[in-house]
């Protein structure tokens, strides 16, 4: 590191062409096909109200349909912030606050703290939804980070790809800041305050839940916004010096990846990074070509500081090692120009320093979350931070994921680069012998990404449509698999789509993954898609609830967000919105159709 350096009804849609019984996947070990269960394949019934909605009164289904229906009017949802921002000054704030609770955030919202939820979670737990939770108190990003401007102004003269720059970030975050999340920084003061909040999730989780404990962090939350985009920076720029100054070794992916269920549409054109290994004379050609003045014997000493055991190359994870400030390789490559150029750029004191602090954080999270034998879910973010995010998400997997996955990285299957990623750190995990915990999810910050590849002028990091990026999400089931059945890795499968948990269902059975200790979790969010999550608690899934919690005002840029998000999910929406009106009839008319 830095510092040391569901059941008999018909299904709604069929399988995809890649998809059969004659390509499972192998276990870890071996490339034998995974065995097939004999037992007739089970069709989840997502038109159960009756189920779904069980653990809800009347009063709430009429919520709960009303608010949905609200949030599919455009006109509501684009002024969304606006009608808010009235309301609060028509209404006194005790009455906004009630009527916020009797709507959006009654909906949404677990609760304004961590006494407050503990009702509603006991509730949840018996009708078999464990909580996710997640403290919601997002920033205004109108209001002013606390930066050093003279370091700022030289982060940008020195950001080497511009999508990092702080002036462009900034910028950019504040024009999406409905759809994208963020924490203000205040100075550290503000880190502290959320770390200390965050580990009060962890408790609260535990004490709450009988078994199997999960909370959600964002790096975000604890660290300086441009000391993440510097390191995030760095990350790519000695990955790129590796691509460089690296072999690629065709046909030698892990034993369990099997290359018909990674088309090249979904892969991407890049080659893939385990792919890649570094040998002498690569070394040797890039010290030379970068003019570092050392001795053959320290060229010798430094290449073998870099290798595993009884290999004869250097994977990259161990390259990156040695080129993280601290480090000897580091030092002579910020040392070392090309062109007037740094090879690498050096960071600044005061961003090595924030990545200190973040590391002590993030240290005393994992620890805790060990402690308690819960689990700690790192939320995606943009991709501008997401390099780090990655970095540190693996560092703390293979310092406290050795005998079981307590910490999870989150992938996001609409990104180009997420098949190589995750094939990446899944070799990475087996190569040093730990557990890795991945949650999969489609994105969340698309349209945001994608306007800023486009004014800046660089590729869309996005697949260009809905269906390459479900061939992704499934492919990434299809990786790790064999993982889990191997018990080498675990998945949380966060999402609302129901084609895509039938497909992990059908999976697991013909894998014969246990649905309860098998390794694999299932989430949605609070207020949305209970056809799933409580058809899959009912029917003996690990199934969860995403619980934001928070007080009314400081949680309504995630009330925004979600209106935004639910627009987006509009016909989906549509379905929970007939299936809320047919359980309300069915309760007051005994009807079971409308």
């Amino acid at each position: 590191m830095l510092r040391s350096t569901i059941r008999n009804v018909r299904p709604t849609t069929t399988l995809p062409l890649w998809y059969s019984q004659s390509s499972l996947l192998a276990s870890s070990s071996s490339s034998t096909p995974a065995p097939v269960s004999s037992q007739p394949v089970e069709v989840l019934n997502f038109q159960d109200s009756k189920k779904a909605y069980a653990s809800k009164s009347i009063s709430e289904l009429v919520r709960a349909r009303m608010v949905l229906k609200l949030c599919s009017v455009n006109f509501i949802v684009d002024n969304n912030e606006r009608l808010m921002k009235f309301g609060r000054m028509v209404l006194k704030f005790g009455l906004f606050e009630k009527l916020m609770k009797m709507t959006f955030y009654g909906q949404f919202v677990g609760g304004t703290d961590v006494d407050d939820l503990r009702p509603a979670l006991m509730k949840m737990q018996g009708y078999g939804v464990r909580p996710i939770l997640d403290y919601s108190v997002e920033a205004d990003l109108s209001e002013d980070d606390k930066e050093d401007s003279e370091d700022v102004a030289k982060q940008i003269d020195q950001s080497r790809h511009k999508e990092f720059r702080p002036d462009v970030i900034s910028g950019n975050r504040k024009k999406f800041s409905p759809i994208a999340r963020s924490y203000p920084y205040h100075g550290e003061e503000s880190c502290e305050a959320n770390l200390k909040i965050f580990l009060e999730c962890l408790e609260t989780a535990s004490q709450v839940c009988d078994e199997q404990s999960f909370s959600a962090i964002k790096v975000t939350a604890l660290s300086k916004p441009n000391a993440l985009l510097a390191n995030s920076d760095l990350l790519v720029q000695i990955r790129e010096l590796y691509e460089e100054y690296s072999t690629e070794e065709f046909d030698k992916l892990p034993d369990y990846i099997h290359l018909n269920f990674l088309p090249k549409d979904v892969l991407g054109p890049k080659s893939l990074l385990v792919n890649r290994r570094m040998y002498f004379s690569d070394f040797k050609t890039l010290l030379d070509n970068v003019n570092v003045s050392i001795d053959e014997n320290e060229v010798k000493s430094l290449f073998e500081e870099m290798l595993l055991d009884s290999e004869d190359s250097v994977h990259f994870f161990k390259f990156r090692s040695m080129c993280l400030p601290g480090k000897k390789l580091y030092n002579l490559l910020i040392s070392a120009t090309v062109n007037g150029t740094e090879v690498l750029t050096p960071l600044s004191e005061s961003n090595v320093e924030a990545m200190y602090r973040l590391e002590e954080r993030l240290e005393l999270l994992a620890k805790k979350a060990v402690e308690l034998k819960s689990k700690l879910l790192i939320d995606a973010e943009q991709t501008y931070f997401q390099p780090l995010i990655d970095f540190y998400a693996n560092w703390l997997m293979r310092e406290y994921n050795k005998d079981e996955a307590y910490i999870f990285n989150t992938y996001q299957c609409y990104l180009k680069a997420t098949p190589s990623q995750l094939i990446w750190d899944t070799n990475k995990a087996q190569k040093l012998g730990y557990k890795i915990g991945c949650k999969l999810v489609r994105g969340a910050y698309m349209e945001q990404e994608r306007q800023r590849a486009l004014e800046l002028e660089y590729e869309d990091p996005i697949y260009p449509n809905k269906a390459l990026t479900n061939s992704c999400y499934h492919n990434m089931i299809e990786i790790l698999l064999p993982l889990v059945r191997a018990k080498e890795a675990s998945v949380m499968v966060a999402s609302h789509n129901e084609f895509s948990i039938q497909y992990v269902v059908e999976r697991m059975r013909q894998c014969d993954i246990n649905p309860q200790t098998g390794g694999i979790y299932f989430g949605q969010l609070l207020g949305m898609c209970d056809q799933v999550t409580y058809l899959l608690g009912s029917g003996g899934y690990c199934s969860y609830k995403y619980v934001p919690y928070g007080p009314v005002d400081a949680v309504l840029p995630y009330l925004s967000r979600r209106a935004h998000e639910n627009k987006g999910m509009l016909q989906g929406s549509q379905k929970e919105i007939d299936l809320l009106k047919t359980e309300i009839w069915r309760r007051k008319f005994g009807l079971t159709r409308v």
